[in-house]
């Protein structure tokens, strides 16, 4: 599976998770560890990445920095 094959699938599995959890909200890391586990699959940091980047780019998902800079995720919900 290529990489954008695997962006595309990790991509539905955190709005399969948003659906479950809609005020959920995480970073990076957070969403590859506890996200993706609750999905129970394998997948690299790069891939997450990607994926968390076309969803924003399809206005599903925004980012926002918390006041230390930590950046954090989270389903948009002005669409």
């Amino acid at each position: 599976m290529g990489r954008n094959n695997n962006a595309e699938e990790i991509s539905r599995m955190i709005l399969n998770y948003l659906q479950k959890t809609p005020d959920a909200a995480d970073t990076l890391e957070g969403i590859s560890k506890w996200w993706l586990e609750y999905e129970r699959v394998e997948h690299s940091m790069n891939d997450v990445k990607d994926a968390l980047e076309n969803l924003i780019k399809k206005g599903i998902i925004s980012m926002f920095k918390t006041k230390d800079g930590t950046t954090m995720y989270k389903i948009n919900k002005e669409i």
